[in-house]
């Protein structure tokens, strides 16, 4: 209840300030409450740029944007309040901190001083506006444009190490939340950077219509001579300029301080003395000059600063060498001392534990298949090969172990040590596979072919002729696995081909297409081209071609981002590809369309419910039934904007959007994938 109560307050506290800002605006202010808020402003640039300074990270002073867009609408009110006051009151008006400002900064009073003032006031404000402010909105932009584009990596790494169990989900979304932080202070202060320069604009602005306004004013209304309207509200310009542009300086500068830091673990300050502390030489070196200074002719009459500051380089730089010896020793003897301990505390873990790409282990029974005078360690070289023929990218090399905790006769497939599949063969005996259905049953131990699920049969070696005579297709064990393994890997293709591997392709294509490498990587980061490549991947499609691929990328980035889009446009470039790989025995593409109305359905929304799913699939699956029946491959044809919701309800099928097909392919009709309601 105490808590609610203060943050009420301080609320209420808020909200009055900004109606007060308003109200400079509009009432003219006593010069008492002037001052009063003229030096308000003074202290407050004060303590934010020290906010600045004692921050340890930039996004740790999250309100800094808020409240740079307060101060500058504070500062303005404040101009325009004296700037009434200053033309109404003309040589009476009283307000102590302007005519201080007028008088004792710029140096006293007369045409001269008024001078010197004009030439302050000109250099304060091109320091602002050519130096400061431009600088710090230049670097807002880039550390935004940096962060945002970071934020991608920046979150996976946090979800890596999350599924490692590096760290704890909850420590990974602190993490997140953090970055989430980070990147909305960036992006905050992107558009906070603007109101700066444009303070600094509206002050030059306001300058010169108040020394205008103010000769016009004490000259047709006030009856004052040239010389003394110039000299009154010149001078009071001049000094309400200086009073409000001193508070704008420092927090154009607190603006480029906290753009231009990176993040650390501690303050500027503690920083700087840390950083500095590391070379005691500098001081050193930085001593000897100033003592050379003192010696040479016609700097030898400034000994008196020179000499001194000589005497403190030398005193700061054989302080911190002696500090940085005595921390070298210390930690010698801690390290000695520790030595023997932590000997027998250490073993021999590696910091990264090695994961195998791929693995087969074998049972006992299977070990044989790998000893010498056979050729299955040849035939796993011939898949490798094969795999980079069809997917367009090597496959790691394959790690065979043997495993006690298989069975004799089992055999594993490891994904990054994570089992994708495992089987059971017979030593010495050909598997006979009834791939459609159709053939007569045998006489042998029934089983399901591992990678079609189709019904099988294990059969000793003097029925391999009749069982093929049967139409069965006849395996061995060597090739059952080499098989197996392959269809795996290619299933597993998106995992295996990593951002390493895919660097490794961009750099051997750079060798050859270096103009079109280089435009791909100023549009997308490695991560986004790695998502295309995977969802290229899952659907089969090979990446070898990888020159077209990254032209289409660099044609589709410009327009969107969304690795959906750029995945439909890179399919589409690899239209005469796709089409020939789905092409039957007859040289045709035997399609099969969903209805008007269904597709409407389907491309109006982003997402399907699964009722709506699997009666899709239902529909289509068994039209494509048909068209397998007659030992053809189907196709199910949508458009483009259908085509991945499509294929995420029936992942079973091929399906191509009509900008997927090759010109010139002949297409045969079977008819329109239609879903009836209950």
């Amino acid at each position: 209840m105490t808590s609610n109560t203060g943050r009420g307050k301080k609320d209420y506290f808020i909200a009055i300030g900004i109606i007060v800002v308003v109200a400079m605006m509009l009432i003219p202010l006593p010069t008492p409450l002037l001052d009063a808020f003229m030096a308000l402003n003074l202290m407050g640039s004060l303590a934010i740029i020290l906010m600045v300074l004692y921050s340890k990270k930039p996004s740790e002073f999250s309100i800094f944007p808020t409240l740079l867009l307060i101060a500058t609408v504070f500062g303005l009110g404040l101009n325009i309040s004296s700037t009434r006051l200053i033309l109404l009151k003309g040589a009476a008006f009283d307000g102590r901190i302007i005519r201080a400002f007028s008088r004792f900064v710029v140096g006293g009073a007369g045409s001269e001083s008024l001078v010197i003032g004009i030439i302050i006031f000109v250099i304060l404000i091109a320091v602002q506006l050519v130096v400061i402010t431009r600088g710090a909105t230049r670097s807002a932009e880039v550390a935004a444009r940096f962060t945002l584009d970071g934020m991608v990596q920046k979150n996976l790494s946090i979800d890596s190490q999350v599924s490692s169990g590096a760290i704890s989900p909850e420590e990974g979304m602190r993490r997140k939340a953090a970055l989430r932080q980070e990147v909305d202070f960036y992006s905050a202060m992107d558009g906070a950077s603007k109101f700066v320069s444009g303070n600094v604009k509206v002050g030059i602005l306001i300058t010169l219509v108040n020394i205008f306004g103010g000769l016009v004013v004490g000259i047709c209304f006030k009856n004052e001579l040239f010389g003394d309207a110039v000299r009154n509200y010149t001078t009071l310009t001049i000094g309400d300029g200086l009073v409000t542009q001193f508070p704008a300086l420092l927090i154009s500068t607190a603006t480029a301080m906290i753009v231009t830091r990176s993040v650390s673990t501690d303050s500027f300050a503690s920083e700087f003395s840390k950083q500095f502390a590391k070379e005691p030489g500098v001081f050193l070196i930085a001593g000897f000059f100033a003592l050379f200074l003192s010696i040479v002719p016609g700097f030898h009459r400034a000994w008196y600063v020179l000499l001194p500051l000589a005497v403190i380089a030398f005193v700061a730089g054989v302080r911190m060498r002696h500090d940085m010896g005595a921390a070298r020793e210390e930690g010698s003897e801690e390290s000695n001392s520790g030595e023997k301990s932590e000997r027998e505390r250490t073993i021999t873990i590696p910091a990264v534990q090695k994961v195998d790409p791929i693995s087969l282990e074998f049972g006992a029974a299977l070990v044989p298949l790998v000893s010498g005078g056979n050729d299955f360690l040849d035939r796993i070289t011939g898949l490798r090969n094969q795999v980079a023929l069809d997917l367009g990218f090597a496959a790691p090399k394959v790690r065979i172990n043997d495993n006690l905790k298989l069975g004799r006769s089992e055999y594993c497939i490891k994904i990054r040590d994570i089992e994708a599949d495992r089987a059971s063969v017979r030593m010495g005996r050909y598997l006979a596979v009834d791939f459609d259905g159709v053939c007569p049953e045998l006489d042998g131990e029934p089983v399901k072919e591992p990678v079609s699920g189709s019904r099988a049969y294990w059969i000793p070696e003097n029925e391999k002729e009749s069982a093929g005579a049967k139409g069965y297709f006849i395996s061995d064990v060597p090739s059952l696995i080499i098989t197996h393994l392959t269809e795996v890997i290619k299933q597993n293709a998106p995992t295996l081909l990593g951002r390493q591997e895919l660097s490794a392709m961009l750099d051997e294509v750079s060798k050859s297409a270096p103009a079109v490498v280089d435009e791909v990587k100023g549009l997308l980061s490695l991560g986004e081209i790695h998502k295309v490549i995977q969802n290229l991947l899952k659907e089969q499609v090979s990446v070898r071609d990888l020159v077209t691929i990254l032209e289409a990328l660099c044609d589709a980035a410009p327009k969107s981002k969304d690795i959906t889009f750029l995945t439909e446009k890179t399919r589409q470039a690899l239209a005469r590809q796709i089409t020939a790989s789905q092409l039957s025995k007859d040289r045709q593409l035997h399609v099969i369309t969903l209805s008007p109305d269904l597709e409407q359905t389907i491309s109006e929304s982003k997402t399907l419910d699964i009722e709506f799913e699997k009666k899709l699939a239902a529909s289509a699956l068994k039209m494509a039934s048909e068209i397998q029946a007659k030992g053809f491959k189907p196709v199910l044809l949508c458009m483009e904007q259908s085509r991945p919701i499509v294929k995420r309800a029936v992942p079973q099928l091929c399906v191509m959007s009509v900008l997927e097909l090759a010109e010139g392919v002949k297409n045969e009709f079977y008819g329109q994938v239609e879903i009836q309601d209950n």
